[in-house]
């Protein structure tokens, strides 16, 4: 049922081909990646009226952009701690344990979503023996980047009024800690603001008209 009301949403919206095509990826990477995170949620009942406008609702990013992504990624990059910012249920860190993460963090604005993505992160530890992962509850504004994180992935969660802010904050870190940095940001609608900020496109991808994903770089902070 859970897929079928799925699907109704993504075809009402985006149109019955990439429906189909985000289903057959829904059922295929739920089954691999041993994990339940299909389905919309609500945004946090504590989110104060004029803010809910810079959030959207939960909507897991689907798994052939999320695998698209984390496959431009090098061995290097997997050795570093990436940080998924709006991790609802933990897709995505399923997705990176899989593919050779040690080190991941989540981090979401709802505390019912972290705690469904901290039971399904047990599981995903089960599942890739030596993987870690860090769930932490909080609005990203606030969230202090560790020195460790090298990869940080997007799937915009919020509007490019918090995205600013949140750029600020990584610069803060790379400033504090220089370091190379990258950006996996699916539908990336804010992706002028990181090449703002210093950020190159390195990598892009398009699938049906609808599906768009970008990598983007910082070699080093500039000084």
């Amino acid at each position: 049922m859970r897929y079928l009301l799925y699907f109704f949403y993504i075809g009402w919206y985006w149109g019955l081909d990439v429906a189909l095509f985000i289903i057959k990826y829904e059922i295929r990477g739920e089954r691999r990646f041993g994990i339940r995170t299909t389905g919309l949620h609500h945004l946090p009942e504590h989110l104060p009226e004029p803010e809910r406008k810079h959030f959207s609702f939960y909507e897991p990013v689907n798994y052939y952009s999320a695998i698209q992504l984390i496959e431009q990624l090098t061995p290097a990059d997997k050795q570093t701690t990436l940080l998924d910012v709006g991790c609802g249920r933990g897709r995505v860190l399923a997705v990176a344990a899989a593919y050779g993460f040690k080190a991941m963090i989540g981090i979401d604005f709802s505390e019912e979503l972290c705690e469904e993505a901290a039971a399904n992160a047990e599981r995903i530890e089960d599942l890739n023996p030596g993987a870690y992962i860090t769930i932490e509850w909080i609005d990203a504004r606030y969230y202090d980047i560790p020195s460790k994180v090298g990869v940080i992935f997007l799937f915009n969660p919020f509007d490019g009024t918090v995205m600013e802010i949140f750029i600020r904050k990584v610069l803060q870190s790379l400033e504090q800690h220089p370091r190379p940095m990258k950006i996996l940001y699916a539908n990336p609608q804010f992706k002028h603001l990181w090449q703002d900020a210093g950020f190159a496109e390195v990598n892009a991808f398009v699938k049906k008209g609808m599906l768009r994903g970008s990598v983007l770089e910082r070699l080093q902070t500039a000084h």
